[in-house]
């Protein structure tokens, strides 16, 4: 009968577990980031809109950051149009997905994502 040599690889739960926790922390820190350069890009006329911007949980796995919804108890509905434009102020086109932009540059892995394991 052969000889046989063998590695037997399995995964450390709690080091798993650690870095899902430590991915999650990450997703959350890009989007306060983002969700704080948006309120910079966004029109300011009242700052409804502005204060609408947010982040949440959008499932086990996943972050979101919004605009719109409500404020005050006012209806702020023109999140997406202001996003999309026209605008009166051109330079607040597309405030949102700028600042996803601005903050996923150079090396914003390393930044909210290094030393997860």
């Amino acid at each position: 009968m052969a000889q046989r040599v063998s590695v037997k690889l399995t995964w450390d739960k709690s080091k798993i577990n650690l870095a899902n926790v430590n991915a999650k922390q990450g997703l959350f820190r890009m989007g306060f980031d983002i969700a704080a350069q948006a309120r910079r890009n966004a029109p300011y006329v009242t700052g409804a809109l502005r204060n609408t911007i947010r982040v949440q949980e959008a499932g086990n796995d996943s972050v979101e950051v919004v605009a719109g919804g409500t404020y005050g108890g006012k209806k702020v509905p023109y999140a997406w149009k202001r996003e999309i434009g026209p605008n009166r102020n051109p330079a607040t086109v597309h405030y949102m997905q700028n600042a996803a932009n601005a903050i996923m540059t150079g090396d914003y892995i390393k930044k909210y994502f290094g030393g997860i394991l």
